[in-house]
């Protein structure tokens, strides 16, 4: 019990004169406050994609760790946005890539190609992509290679996953396709670079907020 008093009376001291300092009785002069230690790190609150859509008019600057994006995020300008400015990561086929508002998936049956989708509500996008397709299984001398393009104007993303090109297939690993998107609801822009791997597994995604 003596313990926990004194514990409390620093904090009260600390408070009193205008800061607070756990794990030191000495904080900066610059910090409200400070967290001193050597073996312990300051954890946030861990939630899902729903429990963070589902807080109640959130202060911009609000900081919670997303499990399903499994990074920390921000609320800046009525959204919630990654506080990385790119996400890699390499994913199989069927499998989840979010980065802010947008989750990205290679698709597992059918044109194998990006689908795009919102984490919640609906966007008006538009933009370039740029693919190039193996057209055979390349050797140790290399394969030749198509390339193509699609320009897409406005158009509504929701929570619903769409293709960005519903026409392309990609055949072989080692093809790519690389979507630049802007955002045109949020004014955000992005890069989403996807590189197919051996048999859908593997894919190698990187999804850039450039704007």
């Amino acid at each position: 019990m003596m313990k926990y008093f004194f514990f409390f009376w620093g904090m009260l001291t600390a408070t009193l004169n205008g800061q607070i300092g756990i794990g030191t009785s000495n904080p900066s002069a610059s910090a409200q406050l400070e967290i001193a230690s050597t073996n312990k790190g300051v954890l946030f609150p861990r939630m899902t994609n729903a429990q963070m859509l589902a807080i109640s008019t959130p202060a911009t600057g609000l900081q919670v760790f997303n499990t399903n994006a499994n990074c920390m995020y921000y609320y800046s300008e009525s959204q919630w946005l990654s506080t990385l400015n790119s996400y890699k990561v390499y994913a199989n086929a069927g499998v989840n890539v979010q980065f802010d508002n947008l989750v990205c998936q290679m698709t597992t049956s059918g044109n194998r190609s990006v689908q795009i989708k919102t984490v919640s509500g609906t966007i008006n996008v538009s933009g370039v992509s740029t693919n190039v397709f193996i057209i055979t299984s390349a050797g140790s001398t290399g394969s030749n290679a198509s390339i193509s393009g699609l320009t897409r104007q406005s158009f509504s993303l929701s929570t619903s996953y769409t293709y960005w090109q519903a026409g392309a297939d990609f055949p072989m690993h080692g093809s790519y396709q690389e979507i630049y998107l802007n955002d045109e609801t949020n004014n955000r822009f992005y890069r989403i670079h996807c590189v197919i791997g051996s048999g859908y597994s593997n894919n190698f995604f990187e999804i850039e907020r450039l704007k």
